[in-house]
């Protein structure tokens, strides 16, 4: 199954964070330009350099948090244990009976690493209601970014298009994560392109003996902790979005990995999707939601996780539009059929057909026709 939308953009790279014993934090965005929005209050500082125009985006810096990337520029391997230790930590000059203790602060950062990806809908905020987000607007000072947040209020696509482009163009994650998203009505519906399992670190530091070793993950704890990140990825970015606009009253969001079939080819297979509701969102405090399983199994959704954390592969729901076309799409084949036209014929065309927005089954066939004489 290919990407369903035709918006598409990019998170970025890497998110450099900031960790200290009290927690971790992070700021992204452009000078100039911010904005901040949450059950704990709405903060926007937009310069009118920063802001642009329907068309062009807004601009804007959110506080978000990342996943993490342990350091390992002082391990070596070990070749005897088969674990990955620290260079030495003894005090040099000093005997045996005053070595001083090993630095446990990699210990800590890893941590608190684990804990900001694991966890990342906790590091966002609330969402705000929609009478909250009202007079949040009616009391903004910048004539130009009141009145863009008015039209994204009253559900002007273009505007809630930008800020969410807006957004995601200055939002960067841990993992490389692909974004696709399209507005029908109330509803947003976003197609994440998740990270791989193997993009998680595949050891951890642990103390053994007064010193710092690096044992290797299991598959159990690999399995636990992705799918523990990948869901987390979905509220945290479904809170953001529904911070973007009142007009959002439901995010359909569907993530999926690329893996080969039995074929070799490479397709995308759908682990998730769920539908949230704003109105769920607008009386939960996120930063309390420990049992992430729990919050999401209270949404619609499609979701076949084992109890090993095993994802199975699922079908996403669907745009009233996308069904609506192929609906008409398989008229269309059916028409091919009857005229003589084999599946490996059909097949090398459905892909183009699903490319066109038209009203009726004929209209398909006729261009079926005419890709199939090219």
């Amino acid at each position: 199954m290919g990407i369903r939308f035709s918006k598409s953009i990019k998170i970025g790279n890497y998110l450099k964070l900031n960790f200290s014993k009290s927690g971790v934090s992070a700021t992204i965005g452009k000078k100039g330009a911010s904005v901040n929005v949450g059950g704990k209050g709405a903060y926007l500082n937009l310069s009118p350099s920063a802001v642009g125009i329907k068309g062009t985006g807004l601009s804007y810096r959110q506080r978000i948090l990342g996943g993490y990337n342990s350091d390992k520029k002082t391990k070596k391997k070990d070749s005897d244990t088969n674990l990955v230790t620290t260079s030495s930590l003894k005090k040099k000059g000093t005997d045996a009976t005053t070595q001083s203790l090993p630095d446990t602060s990699i210990i800590d950062d890893y941590n608190h690493n684990y804990e900001a990806s694991v966890n990342l809908h906790k590091y966002t905020d609330n969402v705000l209601s929609k009478q909250s987000f009202k007079k949040y607007v009616d009391k903004m000072e910048d004539g130009l970014s009141k009145q863009l947040y008015l039209l994204s209020i009253d559900g002007d696509e273009d505007t809630i298009e930008n800020l969410v482009s807006s957004f995601m163009n200055n939002l960067s994650l841990a993992y490389d994560v692909r974004v696709n998203y399209e507005l029908e009505d109330n509803i947003l519906y976003v197609d994440l392109d998740l990270p791989e399992i193997e993009d998680l670190s595949r050891d951890y530091p642990v103390l053994v003996k007064d010193e710092i070793v690096y044992k290797k993950k299991t598959n159990t704890m690999l399995k636990e902790e992705y799918a523990r990140l990948v869901m987390s990825i979905s509220v945290f970015l479904s809170a953001n979005y529904f911070n973007l606009s009142s007009y959002i009253d439901e995010i359909v969001i569907s993530g999926f990995t690329t893996v080969r079939n039995n074929v070799g080819d490479l397709v995308d297979q759908y682990l998730y999707s769920v539908k949230y509701d704003r109105a769920v969102f607008e009386k939960t405090d996120l930063s309390k939601v420990d049992d992430l399983n729990d919050f999401i199994l209270q949404f619609e959704n499609r979701i076949n996780l084992s109890a090993s954390n095993s994802f199975k592969a699922i079908k996403p729901f669907e745009t009233e539009l996308k069904i609506k076309t192929d609906s008409l799409i398989d008229e269309a084949v059916l028409g091919l059929k009857e005229l003589g036209y084999k599946k490996e014929e059909i097949n090398k065309v459905l892909s183009k057909l699903s490319e066109y927005q038209f009203e009726t089954s004929g209209e398909y066939l006729k261009e079926a026709l005419r890709l199939m004489r090219e």
